[in-house]
């Protein structure tokens, strides 16, 4: 540090072997995976996904992607092939949440999922796709079709945070609907200037990256960037890339608000009507759960929870028997 040379403590070494790649958190072996915990329907997929011929045993084609050795499987083995990758890998979650508005106050929607690295993908793009509005115009016989988000550059941004991700640090990438805008954010510095970014490409994750890059979810030329920039522009969004200790993408829609509006309406409607067929069929298993209960259940606030009760009620589908505490819940005859 300037003119002075101090010892670095252990974290602090450990810190700069990460921040410099020479540590990568994919290609470390997980010691306490089980093989119970191997998930064969995750693993053929894959295969499917990556052409790959499936004329070998599991382990020579584990060993041959490199996510299988002597020592064990490695934490991308973990994070692609685990039945449940949480168990063993606490940042292995994506989560996906919709907002009503731009601040991040009232959720419509929240889904905290441990699919491994395609199902997350696959999940994250899906979750944009059905929240984000698309403009028509029809001024011959074909209609042009004008989306809130282009499907390509979101696609990218996550798969983009997966492989860049700092699984190191124990958090979870965020995939966020706004009223106005979209937010891709994931833990992670960039590992090269940001003058450079967009210019070069280093993956944080070698293993995921070169795994992902089998398939047709990633390019590995390194021209993700690029071609996301590309398919905004072309849209009509305006962007922002932040770099901090986290890497964030903000895209603001490209369509008018009353599109917005009336989509958003529509999510609020969908959502609320599924949330309330889940809770009608968590009263049947347990006519006595607590708003509490459903709310951890339904992954929602225990005041959404009791909101979606206090509707349910008003509108005659359940009741209430007896007090708030030590009653039950009944679903009226019509609705049985």
């Amino acid at each position: 540090m300037g003119a002075n040379a101090q010892k670095m403590k252990r974290d602090e070494v450990l810190g700069l072997a990460i921040k410099t790649g020479k540590i990568r958190y994919d290609e470390q072996i997980c010691t306490s995976f089980e093989w119970s915990d191997f998930d064969d329907q995750k693993f053929t997929e894959y295969l499917k996904l990556a052409k790959i011929s499936n004329n070998l045993t599991k382990e020579e084609t584990l060993q041959n992607l490199r996510v299988l050795s002597d020592e064990g499987m490695t934490n991308a083995g973990v994070l692609f092939f685990a039945k449940e990758p949480y168990k063993y890998i606490i940042s292995s979650r994506v989560r996906c949440v919709h907002f009503k508005d731009d601040e991040r106050i009232n959720i419509l929607d929240k889904k905290v999922v441990d699919l491994g690295i395609v199902g997350n993908i696959k999940y994250g793009i899906a979750y944009l796709n059905d929240r984000a509005a698309v403009r028509y115009e029809i001024k011959s016989e074909y209609r042009k079709e004008y989306p809130e988000y282009p499907v390509e550059a979101y696609r990218e941004a996550i798969v983009n945070a997966v492989v860049h991700f700092d699984y190191f640090l124990g958090d979870t990438i965020a995939v966020e609907k706004h009223k106005s805008k979209v937010i891709i954010h994931n833990k992670g510095e960039l590992l090269f200037p940001k003058s450079e970014f967009g210019k070069r490409s280093e993956a944080r994750n070698r293993l995921i990256a070169d795994l992902l890059s089998r398939t047709n979810l990633m390019e590995k030329a390194g021209t993700g960037i690029k071609r996301m920039k590309e398919a905004l522009i072309e849209n009509g969004n305006e962007y922002n890339f932040s770099f901090t200790d986290a890497f964030e993408l903000t895209i603001n829609n490209s369509v008018v608000d009353s599109v917005v509006d009336s989509v958003v309406d529509s999510v609020v409607d969908n959502v609320v009507e599924k949330r309330s067929e889940e809770i009608i069929d968590l009263i049947r298993h347990d006519n006595r759960i607590s708003a509490k209960k459903i709310a951890e259940r339904l992954k929602v606030t225990e005041r959404t929870a009791q909101r979606d009760l206090n509707k349910l009620k008003k509108t005659g589908v359940i009741k209430r028997i007896g007090a708030a505490k030590g009653g039950y819940w009944k679903i009226t005859e019509n609705n049985e």
